[in-house]
């Protein structure tokens, strides 16, 4: 089978094709628009030019959707923080009805962080643990233990907005950065989690932390196969310090559209970790969009 999902984000849009048959899933084709929607939210309401921004790269994607093996029943939209934390979220949601002909399913916050466990535990083996994804408007975490989730919530912080309420120029100065891990900490503290958690590893899902995890190079040589450690992630966060070019030159290299919202998605990781009292971070090459798939597609079919 063959069918398309359309993640519709805060920083990005990213259009994904799979074959699968079962749990055996093979990507066909990926696009991704960083549409960076944050930007456009005025007085808590997405205004008009980021609704034509949603509208449009919507309609480009169906465009390129009818050149591929796709059913138009095998389509499915589903949008985050973006669009769920929005005060005109129906005007949007109706706004891509009318203009692609599509509906979108908004999901909360909580099942937002289930899908990305669901995903996560398709390429990472772990049976205790925080699932943490960073995404640009939110980051969403979800307790497991003993293969399953114990607590789940979205933080109303995520790599983009915190980027937007507190850096002035590109890269964080040492004020804006603590302006970014006080912002965090106090949105954690406000968690119910339960209160007799030990120390947890991390399953890390999403761009942001996968970002982080490919630049870890410019520390040497830290090969140890999906993982990275917090040591390593402070070590990163203490070398892109300022503007100057050998500092910045990775991100520019490996992840250019991330220039100004990588630092402050791994200040986020790391007080996040701080909190959990994570010394590691399992990466896992599959989220939100895989968890989708599983959980609504190919579950469902394996229960008719």
């Amino acid at each position: 089978m063959i069918t398309a999902i359309v993640d519709v984000g805060s920083n990005t849009i990213r259009l994904t094709v799979y074959q699968y048959e079962g749990q055996d899933t093979q990507v066909l084709f990926h696009r991704k628009t960083m549409a960076g929607l944050v930007h456009y939210i005025q007085k808590k309401s997405m205004n008009e030019a980021g609704i034509r921004l949603v509208c449009q790269t919507l309609r480009d994607y169906m465009k390129m959707l009818k050149q591929l093996p796709v059913k138009p029943d095998s389509i499915h939209v589903f949008a985050t923080a973006g669009i769920r934390n929005i005060a005109n979220t129906q005007q949007v949601v109706d706004a891509i009805r009318e203009s692609a002909g599509i509906e979108v399913e908004v999901i909360s916050g909580e099942e937002e962080a289930r899908l990305s466990y669901v995903g996560a535990m398709q390429s990472v083996e772990l049976a205790e643990g925080v699932l943490v994804d960073i995404g640009g408007g939110s980051s969403e975490i979800a307790i497991f233990q003993n293969n399953e989730i114990r607590y789940s919530d979205s933080l109303p912080i995520g790599c983009l907005n915190a980027y937007e309420k507190c850096v002035q120029k590109i890269i964080p100065t040492e004020k804006e950065r603590e302006a970014i891990a006080e912002l965090v900490r106090m949105k954690l503290h406000a968690l119910a989690v339960p209160d007799d958690l030990g120390p947890l590893p991390i399953c890390g899902v999403g761009g942001t932390i996968r970002a982080s995890f490919k630049l870890k190079g410019v520390l040497g040589d830290t090969d140890n196969g999906n993982l990275l450690t917090i040591e390593e992630l402070q070590g990163m966060l203490r070398h892109f310090k300022n503007h100057k070019k050998k500092h910045i030159a990775p991100i520019l290299l490996k992840a250019p559209d991330r220039i100004h919202t990588l630092i402050p998605g791994m200040i986020l990781l790391n007080e996040i970790a701080a909190f959990f009292q994570s010394e590691v971070i399992h990466i896992s090459r599959s989220g939100v969009r895989e968890g989708f798939l599983y959980d609504r597609l190919t579950k469902g079919r394996e229960e008719t």
